[in-house]
């Protein structure tokens, strides 16, 4: 078949679970279906999840698992690079950043695009971001407007940096939107600090002591070093009867479904997946107003925005959505068609075709999505 466009490498550190990951093979999907000249290279290629293996082999993704020691993969990855005639790397996070970025000393003709996926990082990975986007790489995409100016004021050249929402694929509204005796609050997530589950649990006690006569489940999914750490909170919390820890369950999607409120208390964030993946499965949501949660949540139309750490403002969003059947069901449909109409994945490749057009490396076939 023939291909359009820039021969595209999408470089990824693993392809594990994870935000960064997802957007990269949606991406890779997208570009490949469209017909372009795609290649997936996965950095350490020994580690890929299961299931997104399984998404790259289901779409015809052609992928790259780079092994051994650091001095073969970057060898393996520079001949990959000429063999294929690539024009273009895109990459997701700092590693891959940096090493998309140390090819260029070796292909000068190579464009290069970062990709930051959070409003924050450690300060060494800071240092090294802000090397690569001003000296050396060719632009950096952030996933979120918030991140974008936050890394300005940090010293990265504004003309540098783009903005480009994740996007992410929406079926059909499955949802039964049920009224039965209880009530599932829901939050998928990393098991990581700034997820801020300290405050969740905090607010659904508060819930639980505010609603003796209701039946309240708080469903906590994800995987993370914290795990240990939350596991205590409900313990200590007296919470053991209301709340489920699931790691890694098969199919978090069916987990959405059956839940009534979608609750996200992160301390800081970039474009949030998971509350993007509560809204395709038609959930209300009450989220802390950080990255920007604000395009996706509007307050009193879809959910709730809450300053973090607030445990007061969450627990009045969270009891308002417990007190009405009715808005639940206007929110949680709001909530469906707020993230197809502005979310698509059409929406995230013109993005893309813009930024290819506007460092030259378009031809004819890009212009149908501009």
């Amino acid at each position: 078949m023939e291909t359009t466009g820039p021969s595209v490498l999408i470089l990824c550190k693993t392809l594990l679970k994870g935000g960064a990951e997802k957007q990269a093979i949606i991406l890779a999907k997208l570009l490949s279906h469209d017909h372009m000249s795609v290649t997936l290279v996965i950095w350490k290629g020994e580690k890929i999840d299961a299931d997104n293996l399984n998404f790259i082999e289901a779409h015809g993704i052609k992928y790259v698992c780079l092994r051994r020691n650091i001095f073969s993969r970057f060898s393996c990855l520079i001949r990959l690079i000429k063999e294929q005639k690539i024009n273009l790397v895109l990459s997701y996070l700092t590693l891959a950043n940096t090493v998309a970025g140390l090819t260029k000393l070796f292909v000068r003709s190579l464009v290069t695009v970062g990709g930051i996926r959070s409003e924050q990082l450690p300060y060494y990975k800071l240092i090294v971001e802000r090397l690569f986007h001003n000296r050396i790489n060719d632009a950096t995409v952030f996933n979120s407007f918030v991140a974008k100016t936050s890394f300005e004021n940090k010293g990265f050249a504004a003309e540098k940096s783009v903005v480009i929402h994740n996007a992410i694929s929406i079926r059909p509204l499955e949802r039964d939107y049920r009224t039965g005796d209880e009530i599932t609050i829901v939050s998928v997530s990393r098991f990581v600090k700034s997820k801020d589950f300290s405050t969740a649990l905090q607010s659904f006690k508060r819930l639980l002591q505010n609603n003796r006569d209701r039946k309240l489940k708080y469903c906590i999914v994800g995987y993370g070093y914290q795990e240990s750490e939350i596991r205590h909170m409900v313990r200590h919390l007296d919470l053991e009867k209301n709340v489920v820890v699931m790691i890694r369950p098969a199919n978090v999607f069916d987990i959405l479904l059956k839940g009534d409120i979608y609750l996200s208390t992160s301390i800081f964030e970039g474009l949030s997946n998971s509350v993007m993946e509560a809204m395709a499965a038609g959930l209300p949501v009450v989220a802390t107003d950080v990255g920007d949660n604000k395009y996706l949540v509007r307050d009193s139309y879809n959910g709730f925005l809450s300053p973090r750490k607030d445990v007061e403002s969450i627990t009045t969003g969270i009891q308002e959505l417990i007190d009405s059947a009715d808005k639940r069901r206007e929110f949680g449909k709001n909530s469906y068609f707020k993230i197809k109409d502005e979310f698509s994945e059409e929406k995230m490749l013109t993005g893309y075709y813009k930024l290819f057009s506007e460092m030259t490396l378009s031809n004819s076939g890009v212009s149908k999505h501009e």
